[in-house]
């Protein structure tokens, strides 16, 4: 038997056959069939019309039973029956409550469960918003994991090499917390830079807003709060707290720049690879130094104009083989 027709995809079942279900006069069949119909509620839609049924029920039930007999043939309820009546069907709507909640508590925590990868390859960056509407901007070359679905108790993010710059949406019942090989992050709402390439053993994270709590993972009671403008960095296994010289160099890639002061050459080296994605050798004993007190470079000007602007505030002259593309550093 059809107790149900279709509206969109959601089957919406008859309320007649919802009202024998509370006066406990349904089969076993059809009661069967309402207990399938309220534990598949994708959209909640069948919790509100059970509710709604059961509303038209106690009414019923109030003011005398007549779904089945005539007019004149109604008797009285028995004042206990119609207590039992509404006990029975307020355990049955509590129970289909707690199925249906639990129900979608274990959906959200299986999809939880489940992660994606992101890679942005060389000479790319991207944007995008995760689904509690945190917004992140990856530089080029990074690569990180995170879940579809956040869980009902942490929101949490793997970034495994590359740069992330984070805009947490606040939760304060879901700390936001970001994965490294170096360092546990956690936050609530905030603005944060995290740099990380484990290959190099480097680690830093930059605060510009709000507080975040850094806990490193390869020294113990190495615990550190961050204030804005401060700035985490990790020399050898330890890290070390600073204050942010320049705030505009923190995520500057995201505006398309790159930040030259003070920044060691075999690493502006690196980010010149993955910006532009070629391969640069250096190709001499000593480490060249950028003599560059403050600065940026726009990535859209070249790899030829950065080279140039670099090389007039330092020791080195560089040549590109024009098979390969490789760029040489002498």
């Amino acid at each position: 038997m059809d107790y149900g027709s279709h509206a969109g995809k959601f089957m919406i079942m008859d309320t007649y056959l919802l009202i024998k279900y509370f006066k406990c006069t349904a089969s076993r069949e059809e009661e069967a069939e309402v207990r399938r119909w309220l534990a598949d509620d994708p959209d909640g839609s069948h919790a509100r019309q059970y509710r709604e049924a059961h509303l038209i029920f106690s009414g019923m039930v109030v003011h005398g039973d007549g779904t089945d007999a005539p007019a004149r043939a109604r008797r009285q309820v028995p004042l206990r029956k119609i207590f039992y009546s509404v006990a029975v069907a307020a355990s049955v709507a509590i129970v289909a409550a707690v199925s249906f909640s639990w129900s979608r508590y274990e959906t959200l925590e299986r999809l939880a469960s489940r992660t994606e990868t992101v890679k942005v390859p060389a000479g790319r960056s991207m944007e995008m918003t995760l689904e509690d509407g945190t917004e992140i901007w990856l530089n080029a070359g990074t690569e990180i994991e995170y879940p579809s679905v956040f869980s009902r108790k942490a929101r949490t993010v793997k970034v495994i090499s590359g740069e992330v710059m984070f805009d947490v949406s606040r939760d304060e019942d879901r700390p936001f917390v970001v994965e490294t090989f170096a360092s546990t992050i956690s936050v609530l709402g905030t603005k944060f830079n995290v740099a990380v390439d484990e290959e190099n053993n480097d680690f830093s994270a930059a605060l510009l807003r709000g507080s975040i709590k850094v806990s490193s993972k390869l020294s113990e009671d190495e615990e550190f709060i961050l204030e804005p403008n401060d700035m985490v960095k990790m020399t050898g296994n330890h890290l070390y707290v600073g204050k942010i010289e320049d705030t505009g160099s923190v995520g500057c890639w995201t505006r398309g720049l790159i930040d030259v002061a003070g920044v060691p050459f075999d690493e502006l080296m690196r980010k010149l690879e993955l910006v532009y994605d070629v391969e640069i050798i250096i190709d001499r004993e000593d480490l060249p130094e950028v003599r560059y007190t403050w600065g940026k470079i726009r990535i859209s000007e070249g790899l030829d104009h950065a080279l140039s602007v670099l090389a007039k505030a330092s020791d080195f002259t560089w040549e590109r083989d024009m098979e390969t593309g490789i760029v040489l550093i002498r």
